[in-house]
């Protein structure tokens, strides 16, 4: 019985895994565009968060961004 809940959390854990890749892969894409909608032409930090298996990124105001600016680009980021 132990081996069948290892196989099975290993196929959790896998499929996991690969949905949070490809969320970040996405994320990644996007970003740029969502930065430049908002205006953001220089340096941005950007802080990345994972919440039960999904990715979040969040544009953070800072050195040549706003407050106003982090929240289009995070607005467009969760579109």
């Amino acid at each position: 019985m132990g081996l069948v809940t290892s196989a099975l959390t290993a196929c959790v854990s896998s499929g996991e895994s690969s949905s949070v890749n490809s969320e970040w892969k996405a994320l990644n894409s996007k970003r740029p565009q969502c930065a430049k909608a908002a205006g953001i032409t220089g340096p941005y930090s950007v802080a990345t968060e994972y919440y039960g298996g999904s990715v979040v990124q969040v544009f953070e105001p800072g050195p040549g961004v706003s407050e106003a600016q982090a929240a289009k680009a995070n607005a467009c980021m969760k579109a």
